[in-house]
């Protein structure tokens, strides 16, 4: 358990930040529909509606991250195991939030689950070879 415990630090202090911080400019720069039509959003520029979605973005990352530490809970030993059970929660969530939201942007919401599933596995590929 103790690996999970170090991808659950790793998870929530690097990949989300970094995944919150990228996701957030992608959708400053690709579309911001969510508040477009707000005034008080858009009066500022730009630097308001990425931290709205900084922040936004960060919360659900650290969800993810708590899933994450929950499939490896739930998996102990099998990689893959721990990977689909993951997979399938996070897909459940952003399932979840695009029928919440009905905006097609949530999806890429998909390829953060994709890079932490990566980031598990380079962790623990020594486990895998051995």
């Amino acid at each position: 358990m103790d690996i999970a415990k170090k991808e659950l630090v790793v998870n929530l202090c690097l990949l989300s930040l970094v995944l919150s911080i990228l996701n957030g400019a992608l959708v400053v720069h690709i579309n911001h529909s969510l508040v477009s039509d707000t005034p008080y959003a858009s009066g500022p520029g730009d630097f308001v509606v990425f931290v709205f979605f900084f922040l936004i973005l960060y919360g659900f990352h650290a969800v993810v991250s708590f899933l994450h530490f929950a499939a490896a809970a739930f998996a102990r030993r099998s990689l893959v195991t721990r990977l689909a059970v993951f997979n399938a929660a996070g897909l459940a969530l952003v399932g979840a939030i695009y029928v919440y939201i009905q905006d097609v942007t949530v999806l890429f919401l998909v390829s953060s689950l994709g890079i932490f599933s990566l980031a598990t596995a380079v962790m623990n590929r020594k486990k895998v070879v051995d």
